[in-house]
């Protein structure tokens, strides 16, 4: 199916059939063409993973390797707080106040280890998919250096 615009306007048109536009807002995948459920989840990848890049100002792998080192050893702190919290609770003799402060910590901490947790995944992905983007691009310039060798020769026998 060609649609107006040639392949821009095809992908626009693939944009829109994924709920991506007009408005740009998450679109619900129970609600998308299953044959395009997939290719929903694989954007929303991207775009979360591009999003991480920019929040972090991430344009190395050194850089992206060194956010997710610190992600992690602060998942290991945090871990450790929340678990010295959580045995606080279990003492016989805590007041409400300390109980219910702690618990309110807790549950900052676990929100805050479930973005870091996200992040470290996301961090696995882009490293993974810059990986497979390295291989493909050093495939693609020595296919071009193989064709350009090619008319070279050819060239030269022309002469």
């Amino acid at each position: 199916i060609r649609k107006k615009g040639g392949l821009y306007g095809l992908y626009l048109h693939y944009c829109y059939k994924l709920g991506y536009l007009p408005n740009y807002k998450k679109q619900n995948a129970n609600r998308v063409h299953y044959l395009l459920r997939e290719d929903l989840y694989k954007l929303d990848q991207l775009s979360a993973q591009v999003r991480l890049l920019g929040r972090e100002n991430i344009s190395t792998t050194e850089q992206l390797f060194l956010y997710k080192s610190k992600a992690m050893e602060e998942i290991k702190k945090l871990t450790a707080y929340r678990t010295h919290l959580r045995n606080e609770i279990r003492k016989v003799n805590i007041d409400d106040d300390s109980l219910s402060t702690a618990k309110l910590k807790i549950s900052a901490i676990t929100e805050r280890l479930s973005e870091l947790r996200k992040d470290v995944r996301l961090c696995d992905a882009i490293a993974e998919r810059s990986g497979v983007m390295q291989e493909n691009l050093e495939k693609v310039l020595a296919e071009e250096e193989k064709i350009k060798g090619k008319e070279n020769r050819s060239y030269e026998q022309r002469r």
